[in-house]
């Protein structure tokens, strides 16, 4: 059987013209909205875009001048740069959204977009009551708690800066009682803060045990863990040991379950690595307020200053140290100094002389219990680990 041949569809005269039609306005299209480079003015520079790119996406690029304004406080400091409002875009002399597609001859300027000030808030907070001060001398107590005020205060959101403050109710005042370290005698309490610390302590110790001297070690809880076996030496050496807080934090502003925190982890860290029971704490860097009072009777720590600073922590040079301890000591004088902290060389050339001058005055250099005349602890045996069970006081 023979098959018949396939039969093509007769192609309509009117096909081909259309279809070029089709291709022709495609092409114009093309043209007039495709992607084709076109010549525009980049912040005065002449340049090329492809038809529709945005200022959006020339900021993308980096080749936009304008930045984004940055975030700032209340009292015009910069807290977030950058974190401020978009950049300003003028397309042909009128300001323009970053997502409008650009033409040919577009005249695109850009500038810094405006910064944002960070919002205000208002709060009523608690404030500390007031202190009272009485009597004279290193060692601190509190007669009177006092009660706290309220105040009304405007703060930045994001800083955190208080920007006014109005008082609602004044607090009743805190007495503090200070009573001087002297019972009579020529004595002095030498005491250093901020260890226990590499070479420094070690070389302070040796000068003092040649002397024959004792003196009053307030040490960081986190250094003593840190170096344990040099802060037993101190206490073997027959230093007595304060508490300086566990981290060195400084408490004015502390709520209250942070300081007795700091000073309870100081005391037991010290009471765990060397078995000393700390009668004595000093605030780190003198930082106090009622709260650290209260705090610290809670844990039967008696706050204890200081009567003579020579500020060797800010490295004078040794001189200068020995001299201001030697212009200012007096009978009962408690002499601060650091055995650590950092570099403390100075420190340690100046006890040689601060030892030497108070010697050839007539003082005796004791431990502060010893000054106040209160029992000394005695001394551990070696070697000493003492259990954490014994630590829940």
């Amino acid at each position: 059987m023979t098959e018949s041949p396939a039969t093509t569809a007769p192609v309509s005269r009117h096909t081909r013209p259309a279809a070029a039609i089709a291709l022709t306005l495609a092409f114009v299209a093309f043209l007039v909205w495709g992607p084709i480079p076109v010549p525009v003015t980049i912040d005065g520079r002449a340049s090329w875009v492809l038809r529709g790119t945005t200022a959006a996406a020339l900021f993308r690029q980096g080749r936009l001048a304008g930045v984004p304004g940055d975030l700032v406080s209340m009292q015009g400091r910069v807290l977030v740069a950058f974190g401020g409002g978009p950049p300003v875009i003028r397309v042909n002399g009128r300001e323009s959204r970053i997502g409008v597609g650009l033409g040919a001859g577009s005249q695109i300027v850009s500038s810094a977009g405006p910064d944002v000030v960070e919002d205000a808030l208002t709060r009523v907070i608690a404030t500390p009551p007031p202190r009272r001060v009485r009597g004279t001398g290193p060692v601190e107590s509190v007669e009177e708690s006092g009660t706290p005020g309220t105040a009304e205060v405007v703060v930045g959101a994001v800083s955190g800066d208080e920007l006014s403050r109005r008082v609602i109710s004044e607090g009743a005042p805190a007495t503090v009682r200070r009573e001087p370290a002297w019972a009579g005698a020529k004595e002095v309490a030498l005491t250093f803060d901020d260890g226990p610390w590499p070479v420094s302590t070690d070389a302070i110790l040796s000068q003092l045990r040649a002397a024959g001297i004792r003196a009053t070690f307030f040490m960081v809880g986190y250094s003593v863990n840190r170096r344990p076996e040099l802060a037993r030496r101190v206490r073997w050496a027959g230093m007595e040991i304060g508490n300086h807080t566990q981290s060195h934090k400084l408490l004015r502003r502390a709520t209250p379950a942070v300081i007795n925190s700091q000073i309870r982890r100081g005391r037991n860290t010290i009471l765990r690595v060397t078995g000393a029971r700390t009668v004595w704490y000093r605030p780190a860097g003198g930082s106090r307020s009622a709260a650290v009072y209260r705090e610290a009777k809670k844990l039967h720590q008696r706050v204890v200053m200081w009567t003579v600073d020579p500020k060797d922590w800010s490295r004078p040079g040794s001189l200068v140290i020995a001299r201001r301890v030697l212009d200012h000591v007096q009978p009962g004088s408690v002499i601060l100094m650091h055995d650590g902290g950092g570099d403390r060389s100075q420190t340690v050339e100046a006890l040689k002389l601060v030892i030497h001058g108070l010697k050839a005055r007539g003082y005796a250099m004791v431990t502060l219990s010893r000054l106040r005349h209160l029992p000394e602890a005695p001394l551990p045996p070696r070697p000493f680990r003492l259990p954490e069970s014994m630590l829940a006081l």
